[in-house]
C-alpha cells in the first residue's frame, strides 16, 4: 500500500488512493461518552499506548497533549498519531506499506531519524479491533512543501502531467499551524538560498482571537484551539446561543500575518518576479492565501490545500512504486 503521511502540529493528514483522512494532532486520555446518538466513533488505541486521538480527544478527554517543538517527531505522542492515521487506511492484520512523508524545511536535517523511526514493523491495536502489524518497507522523507507542488505536478499514477511546473521556477508557500515554509524549486530541485521559513502560522491568529474573546466574550477564551480555528473560518462564534460576528477581528488578526509572509517572499524571491508560479498550500492556505494572491498575480491556492502535501506525498509514492 502506498501512503502519503503528513503529521503536522495542527492536524494529521493521510492519503492512499481515494481515501483521505484528517484529524487534529491531539492525544488525550481514553475517556469516552457513555451514550451517543450520532454514531461517531472515536479513535482509541489500546496498544502501544491506551490513548484517544483527534476529535474524540478534544471533546472527551479530560487531559490532552499537543507539542510544537523540533523533538516532536521523537515523542510517543507523534508516534501514536502516526499509527492512528495508518489504522484509518487499513484494517488488515498484516500489511506492507510504502510511505512518503515530509519535514519542515528548517528541520529537514532530521530526515534520517524520521525515516528510521517509520521503517520496519509497527504493532498497533485499536479498541474493538484485532491487533495489526504494519510493516513499512520503504520510507522517503522530502521537504514538506514539495508535497503541494507534487500534488499538482503528478497524477494519481505518479506521472508528470504539468510539464511547465516540472521544468519551471516555482515558489511554494506552505502555511502551517506554527510556521510557514517557503520553498523555491527549479526543475523539481530545491534552490536552497531561496528556501526558508517564517515563524508565523495559523496558531498566531488563534492566539489573537482568544485574547479578543477573553475581553469581549468572557468564557469563550477557554475554547480549544481547533474550536477557535473553526470560528475563524466561519467568521462567527456562538455566545449564549447568539451569533457573534468575528469578521473585523479576524481581518485584524490575519492581515499582519499575511504581511509577514509576503515580506519574506519578496525578500527571498526578488518580489516574485523571477518565479514562474507561486503555489499556496497547507492548513492555513484558505486564511492567508487570498491576501497573497492579491499581492502576487501569479499566485494561486492549490486544490484541496489541507490535503495537498499528503496527496503529493502519495502520488510520489506511486511514482516510486512504478519505477
Amino acid at each position: 500500500m502506498n501512503i502519503g503521511l503528513d503529521v503536522g502540529y495542527s492536524a494529521v493528514k493521510v492519503v492512499s488512493g481515494d481515501r483521505r483522512v484528517t484529524f487534529p494532532s491531539v492525544v488525550g486520555t481514553p475517556d469516552k461518552a457513555r451514550f451517543s446518538l450520532n454514531g461517531n466513533q472515536s479513535i482509541v488505541l489500546i496498544a502501544p499506548d491506551h490513548v484517544q486521538v483527534g476529535e474524540g480527544a478534544i471533546s472527551q478527554s479530560r487531559f490532552i497533549r499537543r507539542r510544537e517543538d523540533r523533538q516532536w517527531i521523537e515523542s510517543q505522542e507523534w508516534y501514536n498519531l502516526a499509527l492512528a492515521a495508518l489504522t484509518e487506511l487499513t484494517t488488515a492484520k498484516r500489511a506492507e506499506l510504502r510511505i512518503v512523508t515530509g519535514l519542515p524545511v528548517v528541520f529537514y536535517d532530521d530526515r534520517a531519524m524520521l525515516r528510521d523511526r517509520l521503517l520496519g514493523d509497527h504493532r498497533v491495536q485499536r479498541e474493538e479491533r484485532h491487533a495489526q502489524t504494519l510493516k513499512v518497507v520503504d520510507c522517503r522523507v522530502i521537504p514538506q512543501p514539495f508535497g503541494a507542488l507534487l500534488s499538482v505536478t503528478l497524477d494519481d499514477r505518479g506521472r508528470i502531467i504539468d510539464h511547465d511546473l516540472a521544468t519551471g521556477a516555482v515558489g511554494v508557500i506552505d502555511v502551517g499551524g506554527k510556521t510557514t515554509n517557503l520553498l523555491s524549486v527549479h526543475h523539481l530541485s530545491e534552490i536552497a538560498p531561496e528556501t526558508s521559513s517564517v515563524n508565523k502560522g495559523a496558531w498566531d491568529a488563534v492566539r489573537a482571537i482568544r485574547e479578543w474573546l477573553a475581553r469581549h466574550c468572557p468564557g469563550l477564551e477557554d475554547l480549544r484551539d481547533h474550536q477557535i480555528i473553526e470560528a475563524i473560518i466561519a467568521r462567527e462564534v456562538k455566545y449564549y446561543g447568539e451569533p457573534v460576528d468575528l469578521s473585523a477581528v479576524v481581518e485584524e488578526a490575519l492581515e499582519p500575518l499575511a504581511e509577514d509572509v509576503m515580506a519574506a517572499v519578496t525578500h527571498l524571491w526578488n518580489g516574485g518576479a523571477t518565479i514562474d508560479a507561486i503555489l499556496i498550500g497547507g492548513g492555513g492556505a484558505l486564511l492567508l492565501g487570498p491576501y497573497i494572491c492579491h499581492r502576487f498575480r501569479h499566485a494561486r491556492i492549490v486544490e484541496e490545500p489541507v490535503f495537498a502535501n499528503a496527496l503529493g506525498y502519495w502520488r510520489f509514492a506511486r511514482r516510486l512504486a512504478n519505477q
